[in-house]
């Protein structure tokens, strides 16, 4: 997806920054971390609506086992899909947590064509043609009945695209990202 990208991108160009201008060695995780900010996860439910409109939130988790494709940041995202407009509109709240705050560094609207819909599912995409996401073809799809909802980003292979050699996909996982400010977390012992 052209936010998950733009949010690498801006990792990467933040990481170099403070990596750069530290004064003591730090890894990025611990540059990009604050205990403050926690997750809570549900179980996965069906997706509700009807044959006109289906909406599902949560956040976005790497489906690979591997750390280095992990999202450098978490998104909390809306997913919308309108049967009448053949279309799924994702809002992503991208959240920037470093050491001592948590902000939000970018928010984004993506909107997929839906390829497929049907009484169980979808399956709707977006790139790889020309302009700025040719590189990939990002690929959304929902099963309605198991909750499942995952997001492929496949190369495209084109010329210029020598970067974007594989697949990556993320799962959307029930829940919400919140900023724990109770007395006692994690933060506050640091501190002791």
């Amino acid at each position: 997806m052209n936010n998950r990208l733009a949010a690498v991108s801006l990792a990467v160009l933040v990481s170099s920054a403070l990596c750069a201008s530290a004064q003591e060695s730090h890894s990025i995780s611990s540059a990009f971390h604050n205990d403050r900010l926690k997750a809570l996860v549900l179980k996965d439910m069906p997706i509700t609506g009807d044959s006109f409109v289906r909406v599902v939130s949560g956040l976005w988790i790497s489906e690979s086992k591997d750390p280095a494709k992990a999202l450098v940041f978490p998104q909390q995202v809306k997913i919308t899909c309108t049967h009448s407009d053949k279309s799924c509109k994702e809002w992503s709240v991208t959240l920037g947590p470093v050491q001592g705050m948590v902000s939000v560094t970018d928010v984004d609207e993506t909107e997929y064509d839906v390829d497929t819909w049907d009484a169980h599912g979808l399956i709707a995409s977006f790139g790889g043609g020309e302009g700025f996401s040719r590189c990939q073809r990002h690929v959304l799809t929902m099963d309605f009945d198991s909750g499942a909802v995952s997001v492929s980003d496949i190369p495209t292979h084109k010329k210029g695209c020598e970067a974007f050699t594989e697949t990556d996909s993320y799962r959307l996982v029930r829940g919400n990202y919140y900023v724990d400010t109770s007395p006692g977390n994690d933060m506050d012992r640091a501190k002791k």
